[in-house]
């Protein structure tokens, strides 16, 4: 589920990310299986073998804080110059990777968006 941010709507963006040959992704954290189902459908989609560099310009990251997402939530920040990717758990980070896929056209262009999709958080019934 996409979500508003503290009651005002999702901030638009404008443009298109376009991945190239030369490219890399930075996994931070817990990040690297995220990272590496990405590069596999970028190559997949596109024919694009992005490397693995601590500069990249298409981030991955594991943010164990970032608890208020929930156990399935993450964070996707699309520019016209750099692609982000966050959350507080694998599972979170691999439901970001497949919305980026969606994203992903066949050229290698990805539209500028920022989404956040919160999950709810495991909570045991009031009565239990």
């Amino acid at each position: 589920m996409a979500i508003r941010r503290h009651g005002k709507e999702p901030r638009r963006r404008t443009g298109e990310f376009l991945l190239r040959d030369g490219m890399s992704i930075r996994a931070i954290g817990n990040a690297q299986e995220a990272a590496r189902l990405l590069r596999a459908h970028v190559r997949e989609t596109t024919g694009i073998v992005l490397g693995n560099s601590p500069d990249g310009i298409v981030m991955v990251t594991h943010e164990p804080a970032m608890r208020g997402l929930g156990e399935d939530g993450y964070a996707l920040l699309v520019s016209p110059n750099a692609v982000m990717l966050r959350a507080a758990t694998p599972a979170g980070l691999l439901n970001g990777v497949e919305q980026f896929r969606r994203l992903l056209d066949a050229g290698g262009t990805v539209p500028a968006t920022d989404l956040t999709h919160l999950t709810a958080p495991a909570v045991a019934p009031a009565w239990m």
